[in-house]
Order: structure tokens, then sequence, then C-alpha cells
């Protein structure tokens, strides 16, 4: 599959950007590309995550101690294993963002991913 851009201004602000770099055009696109995309999973997960705490006492009466998979604002699937559950929404959704959370009793807990593994923010 090829893509072209039709955008003569965006095709030159990219050429420009390549030239000042020195690297290739397609390379300055697809860091480009992947840099919206990793920005926009980050914005659909931040939103689920605010969706899954203002639901947090209905999701603990129904699934605690389980694991919910959040997509839209809903609960689309859960299950007591976190990777078993994450299998089965890419298969459904693909590489689309759905935050797996465990349903936990307890207060807000803010985490961050850092190279592997998950900490909690500060």
């Amino acid at each position: 599959m090829g893509i072209v851009l039709k955008e003569p201004t965006l095709v030159w602000q990219i050429e420009q950007l390549a030239s000042q770099s020195t690297r290739p055009v397609e390379q300055v696109l697809e860091m480009a590309v992947r840099t919206y995309l990793d920005e926009r999973e980050c914005d659909a997960i931040h939103i689920e995550t605010e969706a899954f705490w203002a639901m947090h006492d209905e999701l603990l009466s129904k699934f605690t101690g389980q694991y919910v998979a959040m997509f839209h604002g809903d609960v689309i699937d859960y299950g007591p294993d976190a990777s078993i559950l994450e299998q089965r929404v890419r298969e459904r959704l693909g590489l689309l963002p759905v935050l797996i959370a465990p349903v936990e009793p307890g207060p807000r807990r803010d985490l961050r991913w850092r190279g592997g593994r998950i900490e909690a923010a500060r």
C-alpha cells in the first residue's frame, strides 16, 4: 500500500525538516506520524482512565478482583488474567487504545509507564 501526500505545504515542510536534520524524508515522515499516533494513544488511554475512576464504585460491585478492558468509556470485556484479556481484546480490536486495569478497592492510583515497568505517580 502506498500513501500519497497531496498537501504541497506539508510536503515542503517535511522536505525542509529532512534537509535540516540530514535525514531521509521517509524517516522524518515516519517519526512525525509515529509521534502523532503515540500522542493520540496517550490521550485515549487518559480518557479511558478517567472513565474507569468515574465508574470505580460501580466496577467494584460487578468486577472486584477482575481486570476490565475499557474502550470508549465502556467495559468491553473482563477476566481474572490480564494477559488473556489483552489477547482477546487485541483479536477483536487490533491495536486500538484500550485500558486494561485491575478492579480493586482503595483510593485512586495514578500510574506511569516507565520503560517496561509501571510506577506509581509521585
